[in-house]
């Protein structure tokens, strides 16, 4: 009896402990400033701080100062916050650690992004971001950013507020203020343009489909100046991982 007590005693202490650790799983938490490979298409390399090359594959974690660049693909990243960035073809991109420096998530140097920023409430400081001639600033929103060879910031807004200053001497301007369904333009040492209209977007679609399957399609332009309708981008297009996400 004594060594059957002692097994019983002993099987009841694995399930209590078992039970315990169900109850309270251990979690993985990123640190802030870095981001994970959510999905990919085509073209992407990644490297860390010290130019080590990383994998390129899913499920990737890339810390702060990481370096993203895309050629001919795309790349859909998690923030450590729980936001999301599409970083598209031809761009090139830093994930930065908000808590050190400028306050940056991330920085754009060259290309186009599109952004869905979770919402920050009470005294949660501003999501940031910056390019070589901006600086953005928001507390929940879905918004594009894209800059040029020349180094010029386009901002457009599909839902919340944005708030864009320009650098002047590596001080920042005066910032403009953008709502849903309009942009603006900061070019090298100027103050960003006055808030206009997105004339050249399909503000139904981006409604419907704000987060990455919507926005930026409908309305675009082509290397000749005319305007491209929606559905005109090859099915096949291997920088649009946007597309696996058109039901979200």
């Amino acid at each position: 009896m004594t060594a059957l007590r002692r097994i019983l005693i002993t099987m009841m202490a694995l399930w209590v402990f078992a039970s315990a650790s169900g109850q309270n799983p251990a979690t993985t938490t990123l640190p802030v400033g870095s981001a994970t490979i959510a999905e990919m298409k085509g073209d992407v390399s990644f490297h860390s701080a010290t130019g080590d090359v990383l994998p390129a594959q899913r499920g990737t974690e890339l810390a702060a100062e990481s370096k993203i660049d895309t050629g001919k693909g795309s790349v859909l990243l998690s923030l450590q916050d729980g936001s999301q960035v599409l970083v598209k073809s031809n761009s090139h991109v830093v994930l930065k650690a908000p808590a050190q420096d400028k306050g940056f998530w991330l920085e754009l140097l060259l290309g186009k992004i599109n952004a869905q920023i979770q919402k920050r409430l009470g005294n949660e400081p501003s999501f940031r971001m910056g390019t070589p001639t901006a600086v953005i600033t928001v507390r929940g929103t879905k918004f594009s950013v894209e800059v040029n060879k020349k180094q010029k910031t386009s901002v457009d807004v599909y839902e919340g507020l944005v708030e864009v200053s320009g650098l002047r001497g590596g001080q920042l301007s005066a910032p403009v203020l953008l709502r849903p369904g309009f942009s603006t333009g900061v070019d090298q040492d100027r103050d960003p343009e006055p808030p206009h209209g997105m004339e050249h977007r399909d503000m139904n679609d981006n409604r419907s489909n704000p987060g990455f399957g919507g926005m930026g399609r409908g309305g675009e332009r082509g290397d000749d100046g005319q305007e491209k309708k929606p559905g005109s981008q090859p099915p096949n297009n291997p920088g649009s991982p946007e597309h696996d996400h058109e039901d979200n």
